[in-house]
């Protein structure tokens, strides 16, 4: 391993009741290594994972919001330019494909 602090848990089983089987991969080198742990550092592992999960949920929420705002931003200009209007989102009166009657 290189040596860097991005190691994550991929995969892991209860190895008897003190200890745990774990799958780590390195995020910086990815090199791939199995490990046998006890309880206490199975759950260090566990807290950290669910500690870096939670910034990439906000990344991820951030992203989505500037991105929705950006489309909304769009939507204002195309409205007041008139590029769009009600009839632009109107449903379908006929579908390709399906018979009447």
């Amino acid at each position: 391993m290189c040596g860097r602090d991005f190691v994550n848990p991929v995969d892991w089983q209860p190895v008897g009741p003190e200890h745990w089987w774990l799958l780590l991969r390195c995020g910086e080198c990815a090199t791939w290594r199995e490990v046998a742990v006890t309880n206490a550092v199975a759950r260090r592992y566990d807290a950290e994972l669910s500690r870096r999960a939670e910034i990439v949920a906000a990344a991820l929420e951030r992203l989505d919001r500037e991105r929705m705002i950006v489309e909304a931003e769009a939507m204002t200009t195309a409205l007041r330019l008139c590029l769009i209007d009600a009839a632009d989102f109107a449903a379908a009166r006929h579908h390709r494909g399906r018979r009447s009657g």
